[in-house]
């Protein structure tokens, strides 16, 4: 019992409501991931991959975005700006996460590699805009 309750505190610590400089830094987290992303879908699409690498090359850069809207999800927003903006963050990741699914699920698939690429070029360019607007 003593073992849980020294680990609730350090679990529960917050460091208050998310400030839009961190919420920034996590939006252009997802930005670099959804080129670095886009990338490997086009390296997919022209074939010039093998599909081991793809897959899981996809499947950590989908971590990468899964732990953002995590972290996203769960930090608080004190001013309307920085939720919404958090808000439309979890939504963009989700998508990203969407669009790298697509290469982890076939990475052979060029057709898939080409849907995805163009995906995730649209994605990154949003995640800009949307870090850009804090």
């Amino acid at each position: 019992m003593a073992v849980l309750a020294g680990l609730a505190g350090p679990l529960s610590g917050c460091g208050g409501p998310i400030q839009p400089d961190e919420l920034a830094r996590s939006i252009e987290t997802l930005e670099s991931t959804a080129a670095e992303g886009a990338l490997l879908a086009n390296d997919v699409a022209r074939d010039r991959t093998k599909a081991t690498f793809a897959r899981a090359h996809a499947r950590d850069l989908g971590d990468v975005v899964q732990h953002e809207a995590e972290k996203l999800n769960d930090a608080e927003a004190d001013q309307a700006d920085v939720a919404a903006a958090k808000t439309d963050a979890v939504d963009l990741a989700d998508r990203i996460g969407s669009a790298l699914g697509r290469i982890q699920t076939a990475p052979d698939s060029e057709n898939d590699g080409r849907t995805a690429a163009e995906a995730l070029s649209r994605l990154t360019e949003d995640a800009k805009k949307l870090a850009d607007g804090l």
